[in-house]
């Protein structure tokens, strides 16, 4: 069986080679490449491959290269388990990818697995569920609520030290999320480096990474003067040097701490580690914010997302309303 990707990244072979590059060249093109996709792709993506691997293993099918009819089989039978169309999709990519790196025409190319990917879409396919926004009045719910005792799943309360620990934790990262509309992948990787105190009070934060920065330039955002009290409430009497975690969280218990956060301000629902992005974009929509400045502040791309999130607050602003409201 095939246990990994053939290559976890472009063979140089796939380059024009020219007289006179020699292997130190060669290599730092590969560890160029190499970069060209994160460690979290790279692993999605090898995962995915055993699976396809194993499954035309077990049929007597050839994996690499792999045939177009397999592959349109093998994901309508994903489709088919209950999967997410994300993760079909997933497999698509991972199977394409190792024929990419391995030097091999893509078979997912073929007509007749785009065709098929489109009609496991039509069939399957969801608009994605928007996560619940974590609005003002929910983030001021959450602050004067956050730091009373909860219920441990071994079904102990916690003490008050605990919990008061970490309600300044949760009030702190909810703060700094929405000030900064940061995905929980940036919230997760944020350390003390990376904010900064200025003048009057207020701080300022680099993302020096991101989902839509994957060239590392960065990205220096605004923190308010009571987010910045917050993080003072949770900096550490004497940071160690370098790079120290603000908050001490993966991306996943980021989501957790929020949406048991808001469940424990009275606020159950579909709250997750978006919803402080998406309810600071509302915000600032129902401020008077336009599109290009909530691209600008969430590091938007295309304006589909925030367009998307703040409909209704658009709504509200639009003609139609001002005219109702003798605007």
């Amino acid at each position: 069986m095939v246990d990994t990707l053939p290559e976890t990244r472009p063979t140089i072979h796939q380059l024009p080679t020219h007289p006179g590059l020699d292997d130190g060249d060669a290599g730092r093109v590969r560890e160029a490449l190499a970069s060209s996709r994160s460690p979290a792709t790279r692993r999605a993506y090898a995962s995915q491959w055993r699976m396809f691997s194993a499954w035309a293993e077990s049929r007597d099918l050839p994996i690499l290269p792999a045939d177009p009819t397999a592959i349109a089989a093998y994901l309508t039978e994903r489709a088919g388990s209950g999967l997410s169309i994300s993760t079909v999709q997933l497999s698509r990519a991972a199977i394409a990818a190792a024929h990419v790196d391995a030097n091999l025409d893509d078979p997912c190319a073929h007509p007749g697995v785009r065709r098929t990917m489109a009609g496991l879409s039509r069939m399957f396919g969801a608009p994605p569920r928007q996560a619940t926004p974590l609005t003002s009045d929910v983030a001021a719910a959450i602050r004067a609520t956050a730091r009373r005792s909860r219920r441990l799943p071994s079904e102990r309360m916690e003490t008050e030290s605990t919990a008061e620990r970490r309600g300044l934790v949760d009030i702190a990262l909810i703060s700094v999320m929405r000030d900064a509309l940061l995905r929980r992948s940036e919230a997760s990787a944020l350390v003390w480096d990376d904010i900064e105190r200025v003048s009057d009070g207020t701080g300022r934060l680099t993302v020096r990474r991101s989902k839509t920065d994957q060239a590392s330039e960065g990205k220096v955002l605004y923190l308010s003067g009571t987010t910045m009290s917050d993080l003072d409430a949770v900096r550490p009497d004497e940071p160690a040097p370098g790079h120290r975690s603000v908050f001490g969280l993966s991306s996943s218990q980021i989501g957790r701490r929020i949406s048991l956060s808001c469940a424990a301000a009275g606020f159950p629902g579909a709250y997750s580690g978006h919803s402080p992005r998406v309810g600071m974009a509302q915000d600032l929509a129902a401020s008077g914010a336009e599109l290009p400045a909530l691209m600008e502040a969430g590091r938007w791309e295309s304006p589909t997302m925030p367009a998307r999130y703040t409909r209704s607050q658009v709504a509200e602003r639009g003609a139609v309303a001002r005219y109702h409201n003798g605007r």
